[in-house]
């Protein structure tokens, strides 16, 4: 994929699934993030086909990732943490000017 691909995702849509990989429960991670229950249930079904996998197994009330998953969770939280810096050292640029 390019970067200029990028432009066709919902970024969102890995805070989403960073919650997801963290609670292990649709309803959990809705709260997390203040949604409703059906759009993190809408945002998974969406992260189910932009990375072609299931990420997630139901298995009594818990949600098991699948391998896939795993190896997105490992990838996506040092590349969220870096937003976030790049977010908040413009923000302090745009402060002191």
């Amino acid at each position: 994929m390019k970067r200029n691909d990028l432009r066709n995702i919902d970024l969102n849509l890995l805070v989403v699934f960073e919650a997801l990989i963290q609670e292990r429960n649709v309803t959990r991670a809705a709260q997390r993030l203040s949604l409703g229950q059906p759009a993190v249930s809408g945002a998974l079904a969406r992260l189910r086909t932009l990375f072609n996998d299931p990420l997630f197994k139901r298995i009594g009330h818990k949600m098991e990732p699948t391998t896939r998953a795993l190896q997105v969770a490992q990838t996506l939280g040092p590349a969220l943490d870096s937003i976030c810096s790049v977010v908040s050292l413009t923000a302090c640029n745009e402060k002191s000017r």
